[in-house]
């Protein structure tokens, strides 16, 4: 009986993830007449490929996509390059001043991100950064939270390995990238797509430092194709899906490695 009751449980929150998901990939092919039915529709009355037609038709829509791509993959390479030197540095070295770095590193974890808004964005616009790839990648190059993560994972591996590579004469950057990295690749892989879908997702931010729709990224640009406006609900779907799918990919691929990397951070913590 109890293992019904956790089944039952278990099957309704996955139907409660799931649904909204499916719902997106349903309405996506809603036809104008299916959206004004006065009754509540699952599933479209056919299927049509007219509202990704729509999509891919706004002069806007691949240009905002590419900016989304280009700023996410940017930002993901170089907060993992930032964060594993600097956990790198935390969990094998010492240097005067460490235990001090640490703690104003973690204090920044319990400052709230919009706090840092403002001053965000006065520091890139006297840079002259507005309307730029660097403006909107820079205020997220790095995460303590992250750099405790890896610098765990890092620590929990035994020296033994560092002291074999130093008498073999590798450097400390051919231990990192070589033996260090390697061992550790389920964590540095959930950093790193952690923060591209972080960044891909971000919609105040590009808000803030874009004016030419030239440089908006695609969840600001999504809100500007007037979809909304022109009552082409199944064309705003199919726009949210387009985006949607990729991920959803990219996680089902990455699972078991972020599984690993979600339990072992308990051990690394």
């Amino acid at each position: 009986m109890r293992k019904a009751v956790r089944t039952l449980i278990l099957l309704l929150l996955i139907a409660a993830v799931a649904f909204p998901i499916l719902y997106l990939f349903s309405s996506s092919f809603f036809s104008l007449a299916d959206i004004r039915e006065n009754s509540a529709r699952i599933l479209p009355s056919s299927l049509s490929l007219d509202n990704f037609r729509k999509v891919f038709a706004k002069r806007y829509f691949p240009v905002y996509l590419k900016n989304s791509v280009i700023t996410s993959l940017a930002a993901a390479a170089g907060r993992f390059v930032i964060v594993a030197m600097a956990a790198f540095a935390f969990s094998h070295f010492r240097f005067r001043g460490k235990r001090a770095m640490a703690i104003v590193l973690l204090s920044t974890l319990f400052i709230p991100s919009d706090a840092l808004l403002y001053q965000n964005f006065s520091t890139i616009s006297r840079m002259g950064l507005i309307d730029t790839y660097p403006g909107i990648i820079l205020p997220s190059l790095f995460s303590a939270s992250q750099m405790l993560l890896l610098s765990g994972a890092f620590h929990s591996l035994d020296k033994a390995y560092y002291d074999a590579a130093e008498l073999d004469g590798a450097s400390d950057l051919t231990y990192f990238i070589h033996v260090l990295l390697p061992l550790t690749q389920s964590v540095a892989l959930t950093i790193f797509l952690q923060t591209f879908i972080n960044s891909f997702n971000s919609y105040l931010w590009p808000l803030l430092v874009t004016n030419r729709p030239r440089m908006r990224t695609i969840q600001v640009g999504i809100s500007m194709l007037g979809f909304a406006e022109e009552g082409e609900i199944g064309a705003q779907m199919a726009s949210a899906l387009t985006v949607t799918v990729p991920f959803l990919i990219i996680l089902a691929l990455s699972r078991k490695r972020i599984e690993k990397a979600l339990i072992n951070s308990n051990l690394y913590l």
